[in-house]
This record gives structure tokens, sequence and C-alpha cells, in this order.
């Protein structure tokens, strides 16, 4: 069931109450229509009647047609207004017999208006009104106490049934819709990594293939022409040898530089570090929690992959942090050490279970860190925080 058609359910719904609500007025119009036309009892007698009318239809107005939201909730008014009720029908009743076309709408005000238990126990008080006739014989009171009094009782428990599943199914299809969007959410946010990635291992291969080919190519060639150029004789020769190894180096520092262009986002233009450093400034300024980068060690370039995986792995902590977490405070701490480089992100969020299974993206990651021999370490507790830590093999940016 879509949102619109829960929007159409709701509104039939407001409708039937405010046919139930409304109703009334109508048998209580016929009951004056019948009694008023009928043998009259003189005009003052009339006027009373009708001033007895106005009182009841400004009672039912009052409590029923305009708060709505009083309807088996304000147990004590409800309880209030249907005394009331009773009251102003026995009146009535009292006055002209006509009026007993109104009583049967005690039965259903009684489910419309009292909760639980206390529904069935207006149905057997809506029975007093029929006291208040001169014309009531023992006999019809009787057949209205066990006849009517409880096929009232059974419709109207049968209402509520009803109505008590509809209810519970507009609940169970309005979580559904939400699990639905939810997973069309997720679903779009999968694909988006799933995209992200790809472009990003294409472009990291992309850099590997020049990096192990072309590169590789031509710092061998630059080698072998400076070992020529050692060992020509001055002369052309040497000087023609000295321009190949020239444009040899320029080509290799521009392959380099193409290298450089391949790697992601932040790593274009600047090493980790700094990268980090604008990774985390914009989630800072994203999501308004404080977060600090501490560098320790002394820095320097790693292979490409090992900076892109050590990026990501910000990237995907400080996204979990943002979404799920809660936390008022980030801390990152990259750590050269001698063969490792390493990643710790800690927040004071609220924690969670560790023994479940991670989402899609820290799974991703596990997978990234494995392929390059590193490891993942997440430890929490609730209410605790949670600290990831990424260690991964410190690989030259040369090798």
């Amino acid at each position: 069931m879509t949102s619109v058609e829960q929007e159409h359910g709701i509104r039939q719904e407001r409708r039937w109450n405010k046919a139930w609500a409304l109703t009334p007025y109508a048998l209580l119009g016929i009951a004056c229509a019948v009694s008023f036309t009928g043998t009259s009892p003189g005009r003052p007698h009339q006027l009373g009647t009708m001033g007895i009318v106005v009182v009841l239809v400004a009672w039912h107005g009052w409590f029923v047609v305009a708060h709505p939201r009083w309807w088996e909730r304000a147990t004590t008014l409800m309880i209030i207004y249907f005394a009331g009720l009773l009251a102003l029908t026995a009146l009535l009743v009292s006055r002209s017999g006509a009026f007993q076309l109104f009583i049967p709408v005690c039965y259903v005000l009684a489910f419309v208006t009292l909760p639980g238990l206390l529904a069935y126990a207006g149905v057997i008080a809506a029975n007093l009104p029929w006291l208040a006739s001169p014309s009531t014989e023992p006999r019809q009171l009787l057949l209205s106490l066990a006849v009517a009094t409880p096929l009232a009782a059974l419709i109207g428990w049968a209402i509520r049934g009803m109505e008590r599943e509809a209810v519970r199914r507009r609940e169970t299809n309005a979580r559904l819709v939400a699990v639905a969007a939810e997973n069309a959410e997720l679903h779009q946010l999968l694909l988006e990594k799933a995209r992200e990635t790809g472009m990003t291992e294409e472009r990291a291969r992309m850099a590997r293939e020049i990096h192990d080919t072309v590169a590789q190519g031509l710092t061998g060639v630059v080698t072998q022409l400076e070992v020529a150029e050692e060992l020509s004789a001055e002369g052309p020769a040497r000087e023609r040898i000295g321009l190949a190894r020239e444009l040899a180096r320029t080509s290799l520092v521009e392959v380099r530089r193409s290298i450089d262009a391949l790697r992601p986002g932040p790593l274009e233009d600047a090493r980790l570090g700094e990268a980090l450093e604008k990774t985390l400034a914009a989630w800072r300024d994203q999501h308004d929690i404080a977060a600090s980068l501490t560098v320790t060690g002394t820095p320097r370039p790693a292979h490409a992959e090992v900076e892109v995986t050590v990026l990501r792995a910000a990237q995907e902590a400080l996204s979990n942090v943002g979404r799920h977490a809660r936390a008022t405070r980030v801390d990152l701490t990259l750590s050269y050490m001698e063969d490792l480089i390493v990643l710790d992100v800690r927040d004071d969020g609220k924690g969670f279970d560790t023994s479940r299974e991670g989402g899609f993206g820290l799974h991703a990651l596990r997978e990234r860190v494995r392929r390059l021999s590193g490891t993942v370490e997440v430890e929490s507790a609730q209410l605790k925080g949670t600290a990831v830590s990424v260690s991964l093999p410190m690989i030259g940016a040369e090798s």
C-alpha cells in the first residue's frame, strides 16, 4: 500500500466517523417532525420540547461533533456526555412518544463514545429512556432487554473488531511503506557506493598498469641512456643521447603526473595527511560534530593503493559515525610506523553490539584491507563509543 492509498484510507475513515456523528441529528429531526405533526398538547409544551431538542443538539455537537478526538479517549468527558444524552432523551420521550425513535441512537453512541467494557454498560443503560415513556409496557421493555440490547452489543462488538483490524492493517502497511522506503534508499546508496568503488578500482587499475609498464619502461630507458651517455665520446652522438635521456626523463615525469591524476578525490593534489584533513573538515561542516586529526611518526609517501585504502577507511568510519553513532566528538589518528601505517577512528557515540554482522560498507572495507595484507579491528560497547583501527603494511610510493 502506497502513502497515497494510506491517505485515502484515513480520509475515508474520517468520513465514516463524521457520518456516525451526524446521524443522530437525522433521527432527531424525524422524531421532531413526527412529534410536532401529531396531536398537539399545546404551544407551551411544544416550545418546551423544542428547547430540550436544542439543548440536546448543542450537547451532542460539542462533545461528539466538535471534538472527535475525545471519542474512546477522554473517558470522564464521554461518561458525562453519555449520561447527559440519556437524561435529555428520557425527557423528550416523557414529553412525546415519537422520540422513542431516537432511543436506538443511544445504543450506537455507546460504542462510538465509550471505551472498552464501558460501551457495553452504556448499551444496557440506553434502555433507561424507555422507562420515561408512559406508553412503555413491561413486555416491550423486556423485549428490548432480551433482544435489542444483546443484538446492539453484538453489532457493536463486530464493528469494533473490524475497526481494530483496519487500524492494525493500516499500521502494518505504514511500517511496510517505511521499510520499503528505507530499502529503496539503501539500494540507491549501495548503487552509488558500487559505482564509486568501480570507478575508483578502475582508476587504480589503470594507474597500476601505467606504473608497471610505461613508467617502469621509461625508468629503464633513462637508466640505459645515462649509461650510454657516460660511455660515449664527446660529439654529436653523445649530444643526441643526452637529448634522448632528457626527453625520456620528461616523459617519465608526465607519466607519474598522470598516475597521480588517477588518484581518487582529495588525494589528487595532496598527500595522505592533507587529504584526511580535507575530508574531516568537510564532514565536520556537514554534521556539526567536533572532530580532530592527529598525525604521529614521520609522514612519508606510501603506495597509491595504500593511501587510497586509508582514505576510504576514514570516509567509511566517518559516514557510520554521522549516520548511526549520535556522537559529540570524533578523533582520527594517523600513525606512521617503521613498517606499518595505522588509522584509528574513535567516537563517543552510543556504540553497538560488535557480535552482529556489520553493514555493506564495513564488509567492503575489510575485503579491501585484506587484499593489501592489512587488518581491520572494531571495538565498541553500548553507550561507550566505537573505535575502528585499520593497519596496513607501509609500501613505499615507488614500489
